[in-house]
């Protein structure tokens, strides 16, 4: 499972079930008989057991060999990739929000998503949100996101299944990804009290493998090298659709080295980076003041 989609709560067998995938993949016999007490079971029931238990956990997955297995990013070669990475689907997110701090009371003021499919980008859903909290005046000064704009939004819990409809069956993207995501999902858990799952991927990442030679990754110093045109800066709608485009110059980039599936694409992007080494600051070479005396 790559896309994203709502999961289930962990519950304390699916949580032994991680502790014991932890170690490799299982047949369903060895692993129900950990999980469940039940040494011996036949094959067929504890397949059946193994299904159900993990229904709506995206993060068990099965091999080839019909083995269970915890999916990750280090997923081994022998998991079934069903989509080449052109077939994927991509959601490009971003949010506006009241200040930076998603666990401490700070909620959502503005989402957008633009899908990315095919080296198509497509504006899927946009809208104002209210946050039921006050925005501070250095956000409204960046944003340009009032509190008169917002007070009649709808909440998140209003659009939270039209939203969910946009993400649903795609990959997630962001610039900074963990930072949307982690609004996003808090968000999503809060109205439906089930987390979000599926996989990710962060264009500012992707930047230092793909533009190395870049002093700087932000959406500007991005758009700026491809010379990609955001009318709506610090913007949901203007920086997720900036971010599509800078996306799909990114999986252009990708296919030219040889990434067939997501798969691929993640294992490039956790190969080390090469850092340059900082020269170190000569001395200017003209002479200076007898009266800058450097020797003291």
């Amino acid at each position: 499972m790559t896309s994203i989609s709502l999961g289930n709560s962990d519950t304390p067998l699916t949580s032994r079930a991680a502790d014991f995938l932890a170690a490799g993949p299982a047949d369903a016999q060895s692993l129900i008989s950990y999980v469940c007490q039940l040494p011996g079971a036949p094959a067929t029931v504890a397949e059946h057991m193994a299904t159900a238990l993990f229904a709506g956990h995206a993060r068990f997955v099965r091999d080839r060999v019909g083995r269970w297995m915890l999916r990750d990013a280090s997923a081994p070669a022998d998991v079934d990739i069903s989509r080449t990475l052109e077939q994927e689907s991509f959601v490009v997110v971003d949010v506006e929000t009241t200040g930076s701090r998603s666990m401490a009371g700070d909620r959502i003021t503005e989402v957008a998503v633009v899908r990315v499919r095919d080296g198509r980008a497509e504006m899927m859903f946009e809208t104002l949100v209210n946050p039921d909290r006050p925005i501070p005046p250095a956000v409204m000064a960046l944003t340009n996101i009032t509190w008169e704009m917002v007070r009649n939004a709808p909440r998140f819990a209003d659009i939270c299944d039209q939203l969910l409809g946009a993400l649903e069956g795609s990959v997630f993207v962001a610039h900074n990804a963990g930072f949307d995501w982690r609004f996003i999902s808090n968000e999503v858990a809060r109205a439906t009290r089930r987390p979000l799952v599926g996989q990710r991927l962060c264009t500012v990442r992707m930047a230092r493998h793909f533009l190395p030679q870049l002093r700087r990754r932000n959406l500007d110093s991005l758009s700026d090298y491809y010379g990609i045109v955001n009318t709506a800066r610090h913007r949901a709608g203007g920086d997720a659709m900036a971010t599509a485009k800078v996306l799909v110059r990114f999986l252009r980039e990708a296919r030219s080295r040889e990434c067939e599936s997501l798969d691929d694409l993640q294992r490039l992007l956790r190969a080390p980076t090469s850092r340059k080494k900082k020269r170190r600051r000569r001395p200017p070479a003209m002479p200076h003041s007898v009266s800058d005396d450097r020797t003291a």
